[in-house]
């Protein structure tokens, strides 16, 4: 084959060797760059046109040119080197320094065959070149990140299209035009716009991972270079007054930022990882202080039964629940409620997230000998009507608590519970006296939040739920009307938007105080509470559903992990605490960036892609690309009943192979240690093997490539990009053949098999 014509990219290097490998040939090269005229490298026209993959070009360049490689995302340059070669040569060049010792310089070029390009490092380095390959795009992004970080920033902040108009306070330099000063700025504008609580910084191998924590969900935002780590921390500690030189110790500190004439409390936690500091910060908006029930969503009897609670004059009410359920909402909301010139109201907290106006709020300072036990004793000296404390973590507090709440005062608490009863059990393995507890106790309210669906949300045809999960709904709600998230700019493609608070509330009864003192056990006394009308979490959590508030799905994923635990209460009928954990919505999800769990086996589901005869089929995915196998393995578990193993190349394969034997294969070609070819030679050279069919992935389709995998046995091609209806169609049918064929032989167990792999 000719191939001395004329290659018209930048990189004719990797064109010719393409074609000399016939991994395409001279006409194909030739139609692509017609096609792609403005495009000025041809591995470009190959990944945008998806014909090779990156990865595939990485392999081929090793094993067909011997060039080494490497993924510029999982190496950081070493200081020294970024220093020694000047930005210029890296930019004419597209080429960028990695590490170095004292004889050798590791360099990353995007055209490994560029002798002046090699001469020049060693003139500047004095150093012997060791050469890989990586991508122009990604050298040159390097080269912004190490170089001119400041753009990557200005970019980012241009992106947005508005200018975070953000002032700290005592920050002199709040007016600067410095890059990460406008990044730190950028991100705690956004964070507060889109009502986050938190904003995780997470530096990784290669990037700086920023997270917001929106609804209870931490949702990725954006990546920043590796490099920029150390200003964006060094930033962060300045604002927040800690030591910018200190980063091997956790440090803590807080900021109060003004935007948009809010004044806004921020927590700041730094913590030293094997990657560098992490750091979180949490966000206290005072215009989220002023919660009330109404702002909160508590509607019904839920609404009833808690303003019956906190009306109390004197005893104790525990609001239970894990971190992040809303206990501390709940209380500020029934402290709004009560607060009034004629109450006395004490507060100890750790920290104080909120400051109201005519409460008396004390911060815990264990150093200055101010505990939650001690400031409660102080407490019962300054008259109070109503006393807050933060949380009950020991023995100590917990007793006085009971004795405050037992000399006429009305104490309010939170505890970390899963729930109503065993809260009474943690009471007990305290130390606290049962006798005690029936006495002081009146209430205890367990509660998470689940998220809202926002109003893009769509209609659910009841023909598409699970019947049995229809029939509790039908039979613990009036009406039911059900809805599935979709997503939309304004809940950020979510699918929900805000949080709705879940409750569970036990009124402690003479006749539940009496089991408490008898030392009944947990179930007896849920049962008991059943009779007199109690609900528990899963049960008002399905009633929002209903109301078609949240989705099923959600409710599984806050709720049910727990609730699943129990015991069965009842006998004769299904308790919805032990509702069975297959309940799903199944609905044909469309192509959407709505993240949903999977779905399970309903009526709807029986016209999926079958099984074999014994049971359902297994399918083998043999590629080195983790992202192929996942994708391929999460289209097949989303729409057909198949099970998917999973090889990282052929030997792998192989080993698995020996242990369950697959109905089919779907095998890349290009892979390392055992390439794809010499795979499919071995199966169907093995007469115990040779009956297993195997499709082939390709991203490039050409008939001389056909022609020879058929030659090898192979049943069929799966062109990438996947069309995950058109690869589920050709398994099928292949499938299907195998059964036809398999019925027609006599054939022997699996099990009574020797298989003898070549």
């Amino acid at each position: 084959m000719d191939v001395s014509v004329k290659h018209s990219t930048e990189d004719s290097w990797l064109s010719k060797a393409l074609v000399y490998y016939q991994i395409i040939d001279e006409s194909l090269f030739q139609e692509l760059v017609m096609r792609n005229a403005e495009e000025r490298y041809f591995y470009n026209i190959l990944t945008r046109n998806d014909y090779l993959n990156e990865k595939e070009i990485r392999q081929f360049v090793k094993i067909a040119l011997q060039i080494p490689t490497v993924d510029l995302d999982k190496i950081v340059s070493e200081k020294e080197v970024i220093d020694l070669i000047p930005e210029e040569v890296c930019r004419r060049y597209n080429l960028i320094g990695l590490q170095m010792d004292k004889t050798h310089i590791a360099v990353a070029f995007s055209d490994p065959f560029n002798l002046d390009a090699e001469n020049e490092i060693e003139y500047v380095t004095r150093k012997y070149v060791k050469k890989f390959f990586a991508p122009i795009n990604t050298i040159k992004q390097k080269i912004n990140e190490y170089y001119s970080p400041e753009k990557i920033i200005t970019n980012f902040v241009n992106k947005t299209g508005r200018k975070a108009n953000v002032k700290f306070a005592g920050d002199t330099n709040f007016d600067s035009d410095s890059p990460v000063v406008k990044l730190v700025d950028q991100i705690i504008s956004d964070s507060i716009t889109k009502e986050a609580s938190d904003i995780h910084i997470e530096p990784k191998e290669s990037v700086v991972q920023v997270r917001f924590r929106i609804d209870g969900v931490l949702r990725n935002e954006l990546e920043v270079p590796r490099s920029l780590h150390s200003a964006l921390a060094s930033r962060i500690k300045i604002i927040s007054n800690l030591n910018i030189a200190e980063s091997r110790k956790p440090q803590d500190g807080k900021a109060k930022v003004t935007i948009e004439d809010a004044d806004i409390d921020l927590r700041v936690s730094i913590l030293p990882t094997s990657f560098g500091e992490k750091i979180v910060v949490r966000i206290l908006d005072k215009r989220n202080a002023s919660v009330s029930f109404d702002k909160m969503g508590i509607m019904g009897e839920n609404r009833e039964i808690l303003e019956q609670c906190f009306q109390l004059k004197q005893g104790m009410v525990l609001v239970t629940g894990p971190t992040g359920s809303g206990k501390s909402t709940t209380l500020y909301a029934a402290i709004n409620r009560i607060r009034s010139t004629t109450n006395n109201i004490l507060t100890i907290e750790d920290p104080i997230e909120y400051m109201f106006e005519g409460i008396n709020q004390v911060q815990v300072n264990e150093k200055a000998g101010i505990t939650f036990a001690s400031a409660l004793r102080s407490f019962l000296r300054q008259d109070p009507d109503v006393i807050l404390v933060g949380e009950i973590r020991d023995r100590e507090t917990a007793e006085t608590s009971i004795q405050a709440a037992l000399t006429g005062h009305l104490v309010l608490s939170t505890l970390h519970t899963n729930d109503t009863f065993t809260t009474v059990t943690r009471l007990k393995d305290m130390g606290v006296d049962k006798f005690k507890i029936t006495e002081a106790l009146e209430a205890v309210i367990a509660q998470r939040l689940v998220r809202k669906l926002c109003d893009c949300k769509t209609p659910v045809n009841e023909e598409n739920v699970d019947e049995k999960l229809l029939n509790i709904l039908k039979k613990n709600n009036k009406s039911v009307t059900l809805y599935e998230p979709k997503g939309c700019a304004k809940c950020g493609f979510a699918g929900y938007k805000g949080r709705i608070g879940v409750y569970e509330i036990l009124i402690l009864n003479n006749m539940l105080k009496d089991m408490i003192a008898n030392d009944a056990s947990v179930q007896l006394m849920r049962k008991t509470a059943k009779t007199n009308g109690f609900k528990n979490l899963f049960e008002d959590a399905m009633s929002l559903v209903a109301m078609g508030i949240t989705d099923y799905d959600e409710v599984v994923r806050v709720i049910n992990p727990v609730m699943r635990k129990e015991k069965p209460v009842e006998s004769d009928e299904t308790s919805l605490s032990d509702a069975d954990d297959s309940l799903k919505l199944n609905i044909p999800k469309e192509s959407t960036p709505t993240e949903k769990p999977k779905t399970t086996k309903s009526k709807a589901s029986a016209k999926k892609p079958s099984a074999t005869a014994s049971g359902p089929a297994k399918i083998l995915i043999t590629d080195d690309s983790d992202q192929t196998r996942l994708m391929v393995t999460k289209i097949i578990q989303k729409m057909t009943k198949w099970e998917t193993l999973e090889a990282r190349d052929g030997e792998e394969a192989l080993k698995m192979i020996k242990k369950s034997k697959p109905d089919l294969m779907v095998l890349d070609i290009m892979m390392p240690n055992m390439d794809g070819y010499e795979l499919l030679q071995n199966i169907k050279s093995n007469p115990h093997l040779e009956d297993i069919p195997v499709l082939i992935f390709s991203a490039l389709k050409t008939p001389k490539s056909e022609q020879k995998v058929y030659e090898l046995g192979a049943d069929g091609f799966i062109v990438k990009p996947i069309e995950p209806n058109r690869m589920i169609e050709q398994i099928t049918k292949v499938l299907e053949r195998k059964k036809i064929v398999t019925n027609k032989k006599s054939v022997q167990k699996d099990d009574e098999m020797e298989l003898r792999l070549v």
